[in-house]
């Protein structure tokens, strides 16, 4: 009855829906393109993790700066070390003057070595800018500084990486769109068979995106969004509008052939609305119904990154629900309202062939049927072959190295590495205490139990203190290091004017450790040594006193153990959602276990293509890490997606077997008649991420590559061997509900 009342509704006013949407899309237009002014950073940080807290004791406690931007100097070959330093003088007297600018760390002022060497300096500037809004105030800040001089001047930091990330994500974008829209306009017209109804299948995908964008865009005041949904909308909406809209107009066009059979008058349609509402209610009922179940699928699979407390998977989760949403409500009423005023151009064939008996799909599931075990072993051997290099998955957070070579800010951070940091290191920084409770003798306990056991640790190359700067098994004894009676800064080293190292280790709230360890930040050696500290200390100390760890190191630790404590609640929310929902969809039990066992292999084995890709540096890739969201966002978006294939086909079978009680039968037919639209909806979701797998962003290349495998494998050995298989193996147990068979 619901479906039949809301046919009707679009029938009697499908002008008034198409001005309401118009409006909508028009006004979310006016906001779509300020999207990448509004996205931050990644957002790969826990908000209220110690590293967070560190970052702004370090800031407001001791003026360190969290993301300073960053000036690398390099002197030429002509000019004198006296000329050099003067010119750096001058570039940062300039700097000074911007408006934005709020402090400069010059290396003039620091130690020789530290900041200064040779031919390289670098000076770090603290703007009083949000991250997000750096565009306009760096502008400013490549304006002042002299480029032809005695030196060269670069710009790197995490502000300026962010915006450069944000820039090429939005090229990337724009590359992928006059690619992808043009392949997914072919595509279409060859499943329709006619320019029409392609042409209203894009225009879903581009409004969907666009709404999409407009409606981001606002949340973005509220949220703080990141950067990779201006990638993740589109790449998203155009697959799932467009796959949506395939659904509905294929099964539109072959209710209204059927309806024309029935009444006998082909070209009579336009004038009959009762007719329109019959052929819209029946193509609402079977493709609308697929839709919905499989929008809900995608939709749990979204919901279930929002476990995973990282600002990034809850805006590309939201950024994400917000495109699925309007994927559905696009082609639940503008496309049939559409479809009401000009059904009769956008199909002007008459005749709508059916599957002919012997077609290369219902060839093709006859013989897979035929030798069901054969196939059912050739298939899993060669997904099994798909999922073993995943055993060799490495993971890491991005940074710099995710930009393309040419950019400066890599040169950069890379020059800056080379020259300044040191090999196989990481500095953690610890705070004892924060930003409110002066310093008590416990505090000073804690620090001098914290260096004494630092100092006996083989893994510390060196310890900064308030006591001085230290390394293991030096000469000098560390029992004498002293705690202030005084529990002042301006005492603690019992002088009456602290030094400048004194004020840059100790404040009135806080005791600031810098520790050097051995490893690289994310690697196993410092995310033991850090989870070993974390549970010793609290012997060390009241259990009063907080002692935080920060840091790159300590960052992605926390990260990493996010991602990793709260994946497995990810997977068993997904895999039990949607379990339900095929289970209320097809009324049957093993049917949902073999489409999520299914799904997971294929997951599995895009997974293991990404590894042989990246990590292994295949197909002309430079060996690299894999960022470590995109397994996740892989499996999220991928796993929803799949079930959209999943559902329309298992529909169609369900809707034979019905009819006619014979299992193989409703494999063979469901499989011939679904088959091609299937391979459409693949190649147009293929033909919107292949382009991004050509990014220049590493992570988006990434995502690209990634989504494109589990495409591949889903709709090749998934589909078309060991779906129809399995259920010629299981045959009449395919439809097995407890009470029935």
């Amino acid at each position: 009855m619901g479906y039949r009342r809301f046919a009707v509704l679009i029938s009697r006013y499908p002008r008034f829906i198409i001005l309401c949407w118009v409006f909508i899309i028009g006004m979310s237009a006016v906001w779509a393109w300020k999207l990448p002014d509004i996205v931050q950073d990644h957002g790969l940080k826990r908000i209220h993790g110690d590293a967070q807290a560190v970052e702004l004791v370090l800031k407001d406690e001791f003026g360190s700066p969290a993301d300073p931007v960053i000036l690398v100097f390099e002197k030429k070959e002509a000019t004198s070390p006296a000329e050099f330093r003067q010119w750096i003088s001058d570039c940062l007297t300039q700097v000074q003057v911007l408006p934005a600018v709020t402090s400069i760390t010059s290396p003039l002022d620091t130690r020789e070595g530290m900041m200064l060497k040779d031919n390289m300096a670098y000076a770090l500037v603290n703007m009083d800018v949000p991250a997000h809004q750096m565009s306009h105030p760096l502008e400013q800040l490549r304006a002042v500084l002299t480029i032809d001089g005695p030196g060269t001047i670069q710009l790197t930091g995490k502000a300026v990486v962010q915006q450069d990330v944000n820039r090429l994500s939005f090229r990337d974008l724009e590359r992928a769109e006059m690619v992808g829209i043009p392949i997914a306009l072919i595509v279409l017209c060859f499943a329709f068979r006619g320019l029409y109804a392609a042409w209203i299948a894009v225009m879903m995908g581009i409004s969907t995106v666009i709404t999409a964008m407009g409606v981001t865009s606002l949340l973005g005041y509220h949220l703080e969004l990141s950067n990779f949904i201006i990638n993740v909308i589109p790449m998203v909406g155009m697959a799932l509008s467009i796959d949506f809209a395939l659904i509905i107009l294929s099964r539109y066009r072959e209710e209204l052939q059927r309806a024309y059979e029935d009444e006998g008058e082909t070209n009579n349609l336009g004038s009959s609305m009762v007719l329109q509402s019959e052929v819209l209610q029946r193509t609402l009922r079977t493709a609308g119904r697929a839709v919905l179940f499989s929008a809900a699928c995608v939709l749990l699979g979204l919901l279930g990154l929002l476990w995973i407390r990282l600002p990034m998977f809850l805006s590309v989760s939201l950024g994400a629900i917000i495109v699925l949403l309007l994927s559905l409500l696009l082609n639940v009423t503008l496309l049939p309202a559409l479809l009401s005023l000009s059904a009769v151009r956008v199909f002007k064939r008459k005749s709508v062939h059916s599957i002919p008996r012997r077609s290369i799909w219902y060839t093709w599931s006859a013989m897979v049927m035929k030798r069901p075990v054969r196939m059912a072993i050739g298939g899993t051997v060669a997904l099994l072959l798909c999922v073993y290099p995943v055993t060799r998955l490495e993971l890491s957070i991005p940074d710099a190295s995710s930009l393309p070579e040419r950019m400066e800010s890599r040169q950069a951070a890379e020059q800056l590495q080379h020259d300044f940091g040191q090999k196989n290191t990481s500095t953690i920084e610890m705070v004892i205490g924060g930003q409110q409770q002066a310093l008590t003798a416990s505090h000073w306990q804690m620090a001098h139990n914290k260096v004494l056991q630092l100092l006996q640790d083989s893994n510390v190359v060196s310890i900064g203190s308030p006591w001085g700067l230290f390394q293991p098994n030096q000469k000098g004894s560390p029992r004498h290091f002293r705690i202030p009676s005084s529990l002042t800064s301006s005492t603690a080293g019992s002088e009456s004017h602290p030094t400048p190292w004194m004020r840059s280790t100790v404040s009135d709230h806080s005791i600031r450790l810098i520790t050097t360890v051995y490893g690289e930040p994310g690697s196993e050696q410092v995310t033991d040594w850090l989870e070993r500290m974390s549970n010793s200390d609290y012997a060390l100390g009241s259990k009063d006193v907080k002692l935080r760890y920060g840091g790159e190191a300590a960052k992605q630790h926390e990260i990493m153990q996010e991602v990793t404590q709260q994946l497995p609640k990810v997977l068993v929310f997904v895999v039990v959602s949607n379990y339900l929902v095929l289970l209320a969809a097809f009324r049957s039990l093993l049917i949902p276990i073999k489409a999520i066992l299914m799904n997971l292999l294929s997951l599995a084995a895009s997974f293991g293509i990404l590894v042989w890709v990246f990590n292994e540096g295949h197909l002309g890739m430079e060996p690299s890490a894999i960022a470590i969201m995109i397994p996740v966002f892989i499996a999220g978006l991928v796993f929803g997606i799949s079930m959209d294939y999943g559902v329309f086909m298992l529909s169609r079978i369900q809707e034979v077997y019905r009819r006619t009680g014979d299992s193989d039968m409703a494999v063979q037919q469901g499989l011939a008649s679904t088959g091609r639209l299937i391979t459409s909806a693949a190649a147009i979701l293929l033909a919107v991420t292949v382009p991004f797998a050509f990014a220049e962003i590493a992570g988006v290349r990434q995502l690209g590559i990634g989504i494109t495998a589990a495409v591949l494998i889903d709709v090749t050995l998934i589909r078309l061997i060991l779906v129809p298989a399995l259920m010629k193996l299981m045959g009449r147990w395919n439809w097995w509900l407890p009470g029935q068979l």
